[in-house]
């Protein structure tokens, strides 16, 4: 028939033939470009075509616990619209929980996945951008590097113009954690010129935030007498004010963004603290545990003000009450 996907093999199988389990259960789809859609479990995939198990209905005399029947089928990627796989919880609750103690399971599910990344509806950039955050976090020089890798990965292949942005924003971060810090602020620089995506435009602030408040603790260093200085004092301030004004962005322009807007209060607060200005430390800090609670920031935020002195605590209550 005319459009029908090639029948490579049929035969019968026992339960478990297909990943351990019954290819009734859990039946994944492929929307087909001409409209037909084919529903089975999908057993393999090489980048050019997709193997699926098609379960048959039973012959009319089979015993009720007869083996489950099932065609192999091979459909060209060409032919391919989208693919609508079939709900995973055990992935899905691995991702969820994912940390450092469990990260080579996520770089299995990556290594599965990873060549599903431009098929549309697939979880593979999801399960790719998990592992890359994953490896960033190690804070060393060979996970960033591979991280950088992977986000380079998903934001050429990836069929989710999402999952691209976020893997540009990993990118850029990844590209700081391996040294070529000066080429992400470039980059970060005309992205903040051009960017109409909020998400990238956040992130690209971020990282000049980063790169100012980098060049700011190496202009006081090389000045340490910056205070007596006619010169350098307004280079000081231009620094300090540029690196405030990128880290309070989000917070200002882009509120609801929690995680982004509550990281840019705890980089005003640790500006504040090297400037000394504990005051102002301790106002940010409120603002953040205020209106971000629930955020890891927050709670940086919270063991900080413990170790404020009682004095400047009290002093602050009594500024905040007056009429």
């Amino acid at each position: 028939m005319a459009g029908s996907p090639r029948i490579v093999v049929l035969a019968l199988a026992v339960a478990g033939i297909v990943h351990g389990q019954d290819p009734r259960n859990g039946q994944d789809t492929i929307f087909l470009r001409h409209g037909e859609r084919i529903a089975g479990k999908i057993s393999g995939f090489d980048g050019q075509a997709i193997r699926m198990q098609r379960f048959l209905p039973p012959l009319p005399d089979a015993p009720t616990d007869a083996a489950p029947v099932f065609a192999s089928v091979t459909i060209q990627c060409s032919r391919v619209e989208r693919v609508e796989f079939s709900s995973d919880e055990a992935r899905d609750q691995k991702l969820r929980n994912a940390t450092g103690a469990n990260i080579s399971e996520i770089e299995t599910l990556w290594r599965e996945a990873f060549s599903w990344l431009a098929i549309p509806r697939s979880s593979a950039a999801e399960i790719g951008l998990c592992y890359a955050e994953l490896l960033l976090r190690g804070q060393d020089f060979a996970s960033a590097s591979k991280a950088l890798q992977i986000f380079r990965i998903i934001e050429t292949d990836a069929w989710s113009e999402q999952a691209v942005a976020r893997a540009r924003q990993g990118r850029l971060r990844a590209m700081i954690a391996t040294g070529s810090a000066q080429e992400a602020v470039v980059e970060a620089e005309e992205i903040g010129r051009t960017a109409e995506d909020p998400a990238i435009l956040i992130e690209a602030k971020f990282i000049l935030a980063q790169a100012a408040e980098k060049s700011l603790r190496k202009f006081l260093t090389d000045n340490p007498r910056w205070k007596e200085d006619a010169f350098a004092l307004p280079e000081r301030d231009r620094l300090y004010n540029e690196t405030l004004e990128l880290y309070l962005y989000p917070a200002l322009f882009f509120g609801s963004d929690t995680d982004a807007a509550a990281r840019g209060l705890w980089g005003a607060v640790e500006v504040y603290r090297s400037a000394e200005d504990l005051k102002l430390a301790l106002e940010t800090s409120r603002d953040l545990v205020s209106i971000y609670p629930e955020t890891v920031y927050a709670k940086q935020a919270r063991a900080f003000m413990e170790t404020l002195p009682d004095s400047l605590k009290t002093q602050e209550n009594e500024t905040q009450i007056k009429p």
